[in-house]
């Protein structure tokens, strides 16, 4: 028996078994239905495999690819609207460089799914990597929709079937958000004023938000808020607290995503004359800040043109103000393609699968 069936024995329902139903045959039949297999001839159904012969079960097999086109197609709208900006940016700076800072834009987005693995892990719940990277890359192409709990909402679903409680999967997502938004304002408010301090004085008031989001950071607070609002909806509160060393680990992963995705847009910025150290500074500077004022506006799918106007301002007394939108415009068609590649290789990894958690994750992750 495989992995991914015994995962969904193991989370078969007591009255299940009180029933008299072996949960491996249930399982197995479940995995079946799942794929679109008929029942064995003469099988009995049950209640679990009934229901997911109908229209919700197509929609959840089928939804990721849709999902993948639509990202796609907007991606393909980047580049036809924003053409002749971005022919200039690749004629001044040549494909090597676009290539290059389309390779650390992969290496950059690919770091962040390292801050989710280690929050979820310091709260006590463990994927595999292929069903890691598979929940995070397939579910982050919902972050183009409106609003910015698309991803959220995806993942909960993903850990519902792994055997991970949809709380805990929520309260890492809150977590990694938090994480991104303080790492990203902490990076912009120390490299920027020496640097560029034109996008400082534009969005001063994003950093209003860097007290409480360096306070979220404590492993003690986010699990101590979500509680309190569990227990006012009553709903089973998370009643842990996130292990430190992996808390802080993802917070150096934070980091390390801004240093990665700086670089990115400094391989363009420096073909333009903004190759020295006040250049780098600004792009990674620049970078951290707009991705933290673009989370900050949740309204924006992806924080679209919130970062794009916070890196032309920033960038622009480096290289100037036609070539700054122009590498602005480029960078966003650039990472909304290096979302789609790993989107299509955790889809690949996993199969369209959903993922498993190990046995000692679901030793210490209650589903629910």
């Amino acid at each position: 028996m495989s992995d991914d069936t015994r995962a969904t024995a193991d989370a078969v329902d007591p009255v299940d078994r009180g029933a008299g139903i072996d949960p491996v045959a249930r399982a197995d039949r479940v995995a079946a239905v799942d794929r679109g297999e008929p029942d064995a001839p003469g099988a009995p159904a049950d209640a679990a495999t009934a229901p997911r012969r109908g229209l919700v079960p197509l929609l959840r097999r089928f939804a990721p690819a849709v999902v993948m086109v639509a990202v796609v197609a907007f991606g393909a709208f980047l580049v036809a609207r924003n053409w002749a900006g971005l022919r200039a940016a690749v004629s001044a700076v040549g494909w090597p460089v676009m290539l290059l800072s389309a390779v650390l834009a992969v290496l950059g987005t690919a770091s962040v799914e390292r801050i989710w693995v280690e929050l979820l892990r310091a709260s006590g719940a463990h994927l595999r990597e292929r069903a890691a990277a598979t929940a995070f890359f397939v579910s982050q192409i919902g972050k183009y929709l409106p609003g910015s709990l698309w991803p959220v909402v995806a993942q909960m679903e993903f850990g519902r079937r792994s055997g991970i409680a949809r709380r805990v999967m929520f309260g890492a997502n809150v977590i990694m958000l938090a994480v991104v938004a303080a790492t990203g304002l902490l990076t912009g408010a120390v490299l920027l004023p020496g640097a560029s301090t034109d996008g400082l004085r534009t969005y001063w008031w994003v950093f209003l938000f860097l007290p409480p989001l360096l306070a979220s950071l404590h492993p003690r607070t986010i699990p101590w808020v979500l509680d309190t609002v569990l227990r006012l909806v009553h709903r089973e509160p998370l009643g842990q607290r996130l292990e430190g060393g992996r808390t802080a680990r993802a917070v150096g992963w934070g980091f390390v995503t801004w240093a990665l995705l700086g670089t990115h847009l400094w391989a363009m910025t420096a073909a333009l004359g903004g190759g020295s150290l006040r250049g780098l500074l600004s792009a990674v500077g620049g970078m951290a800040l707009a991705f933290a004022a673009g989370l900050l506006f949740p309204l924006a799918p992806a924080g679209a043109g919130v970062r794009d106007a916070v890196l032309t301002l920033t960038l622009t007394p480096t290289i100037g103000s036609t070539q700054a939108l122009a590498v602005a415009l480029a960078s966003r068609v650039i990472l909304v393609v290096a979302d789609v590649l790993l989107a299509a290789l955790g889809a690949a990894l996993g199969r369209v699968r959903e993922p498993s958690a190990t046995r000692s994750g679901r030793g210490r992750a209650a589903s629910g």
